[in-house]
């Protein structure tokens, strides 16, 4: 736990009965412990070897002498957005110098070479079958060795992504904030895991659907100042959300006194910096603004401002019960869509405006989470209806098992 964070094992809330805190207060440990076991000192191993894995890439990459000089290989998703697990897939992408391009036809040739190098070079199961993707991607394991242990690293490169490095900002700058924000990931990613409901290829959601499904609820969430958790949208106070949504949040109030409302822009902000021609989508204009909490600055002032705004803070297992009641009792899936655009000012995404202008689904009920910035993306456009139902059932049976522990069941 770094500087300016504060202890999650410590929290209490007045809000909650005298014996159900004792609970909540040993559930928050047990899942703390559980967090340092898998991610606490040992992980730093596995980083070493993912840094060695990326390493002979780049290698390869240079050997491979078909793209131009001063591509990068960058790795992106769970292994660099704070929310991965040690163990997780190594995913990596090619990233070429600025004003170059390599597309079409010199692309996929570009790509077919470099699966011959990276076999020349030891890389084992090299797999082209996704080359004829929208993102086309190579997927192979690389054999690492630190200290005569070798280990195998699975990994995947696709051609130049930039709005996936983009989404690991982001998340890498969430993940930044609070240690409750990265100890209730890796429990609901295990949790998700656990019940088998976290694989796409199964037509279920994937683990980074269940972040942003986390991330929504955190960000519109607050805790009144009788200690009540609600929406933001009851916005009746100046309460800011369990967590500043870094899409939305207006930075002068960073600044602001304490006390001061919660402010959050009314149109996110546009500059010729945060706007890109969508990779695929040539029509396609995509805003990529956001609070970058990887600057020391911002970070230590959106702690600060969080540290004066929050004076006791609930339970991280009592937030993981709210998270698991809010999506098995409380989300209206008929009505909206799961989304970080949800914001204190314009509510909830309605399902039908999706319906109108990216053509998702209007009729029915069924979990739908918007992309942070593609936003006609749905990341669960996988599941099927017998899957959401399932889901949703995991839901209601993980908050009832928790809610039952509280009573003393």
């Amino acid at each position: 736990m770094s500087r300016g964070e504060k202890s999650i094992a410590n929290s209490n809330h007045t809000g909650i009965l005298p014996g159900r805190e004792q609970r909540l207060q040993q559930l928050t440990k047990d899942i703390e412990m559980f967090y340092n076991s898998e991610y606490g000192s040992n992980s730093s191993l596995y980083y070493r070897k993912k840094a060695l894995a990326r390493e002979q890439t780049q290698a390869a990459v240079v050997r491979c002498n078909s793209f131009p000089d001063g591509t990068e290989v960058v790795v992106f998703g769970s292994s660099a957005n704070g929310f991965g697990s040690p163990n997780s897939d190594l995913d990596m992408c090619l990233q070429v110098p600025e004003g170059v391009t390599l597309a079409g036809e010199e692309g996929m040739n570009a790509m077919v070479k470099l699966a011959e190098t990276l076999e020349e070079a030891g890389m084992i199961n090299v797999d082209t079958v996704r080359l004829t993707a929208r993102i086309p991607v190579i997927k192979f394991d690389c054999v690492v060795e630190i200290d005569g242990s070798k280990s195998t690293i699975e990994c995947d490169i696709s051609m130049q992504n930039p709005l996936a490095c983009i989404n690991t900002s982001l998340l890498y700058s969430y993940s930044l904030i609070s240690p409750v924000v990265r100890v209730l990931a890796a429990v609901v990613k295990r949790w998700a895991s656990r019940r088998n409901i976290n694989d796409p290829s199964h037509h279920t959601l994937s683990s980074y659907g269940y972040i942003i499904m986390l991330l929504h609820f955190l960000t519109t969430h607050k805790v009144t100042s009788n200690g009540r958790l609600e929406t933001v949208f009851k916005n009746n106070g100046s309460e800011s959300p369990l967590l500043l949504n870094l899409q939305w949040v207006d930075q002068r109030w960073l600044q602001s006194p304490p006390g001061t409302r919660y402010l959050e822009w009314h149109h996110k902000p546009t500059t010729p910096y945060t706007t890109m021609k969508h990779p695929t989508e040539s029509s396609y204009v995509v805003n990529t603004y956001f609070l970058r909490t990887n600057d020391e600055a911002v970070l230590t002032a959106v702690r600060n401002k969080i540290n004066s705004e929050t004076s006791n803070p609930l339970p991280v297992g009592y937030l993981l019960a709210a998270f698991f009641r809010y999506y098995a009792f409380q989300f209206d899936y008929k009505k909206y869509v799961v989304s970080l655009n949800a914001t204190c000012h314009s509510g909830l995404v309605e399902r039908e405006l999706k319906a109108e202008f990216d053509g998702w689904k209007s009729a029915g009920q069924t979990l739908s989470v918007e992309d942070p910035f593609e936003e006609f993306y749905d990341v669960a456009h996988v599941l099927t209806n017998f899957n959401f139902q399932r889901i949703r059932k995991e839901f209601a049976l993980a908050y009832s098992k928790i809610a039952s522990s509280m009573l003393g069941g």
